[in-house]
């Protein structure tokens, strides 16, 4: 087990004492998905009004958001002899961080960053900002995970295009980017 990986166990009465440290009002009850949004909450960083006229719709940059170091080499390596600027983060802190300092046509982003939980939160605040911003940047949510309610959850929760890492994945995705129009989805 790597660093990443070990997981700590902590006396919810500890859990509370630091959520009054941060000022955040403790949760009733405490579950993975409450300490998630309260670790959210004191990580989120300071997101700046985005100036309308600084976003580029035509804009060649991509952000991928996957925390599997092989995808996110495989997408920048690919995009970027395609002619795209790629940023990669590999988490929702330094995702959300780097979507806010530039403009973005599209962001690339694994469902399961680490956990569901958390990439659903990245999706969920990367559509925020794009909706109070005003900004026609288009989120691509990627996964190898099957199950039909992941899809559902990721269009109703802002996700321009949903797309499964099976066989010939990568072309699907160069191909949604260089010919995206919402009307064949």
């Amino acid at each position: 087990m790597n660093d990443e990986e070990k997981k700590i166990e902590i006396d919810v009465e500890i859990l509370r004492e630091i959520f009054k440290i941060a000022n955040i009002t403790p949760p009733k009850e405490i579950t993975n998905e409450s300490v998630l949004d309260a670790v959210f909450k004191i990580k989120q960083p300071k997101i700046e009004e985005i100036q309308e006229n600084t976003f580029n719709p035509t804009s060649n940059n991509i952000l991928v958001i996957d925390d599997i170091g092989v995808v996110t080499y495989q997408l920048k390596i690919l995009l970027h002899n395609l002619g795209y600027n790629v940023q990669v983060a590999k988490d929702i802190f330094s995702g959300l961080n780097t979507f806010i300092k530039m403009n973005f046509a599209f962001v690339v982003m694994d469902l399961f960053v680490s956990t569901e939980q958390e990439g659903l939160t990245l999706l969920n605040e990367t559509k925020k900002i794009i909706t109070k911003n005003n900004l026609d940047t288009k989120i691509i949510v990627i996964t190898a995970d099957n199950k039909a309610e992941n899809k559902v959850k990721c269009l109703n929760g802002g996700a321009d295009i949903f797309l499964k890492k099976d066989a010939g994945w990568q072309d699907k995705l160069v191909e949604l980017i260089e010919n995206f129009n919402p009307e064949t989805l």
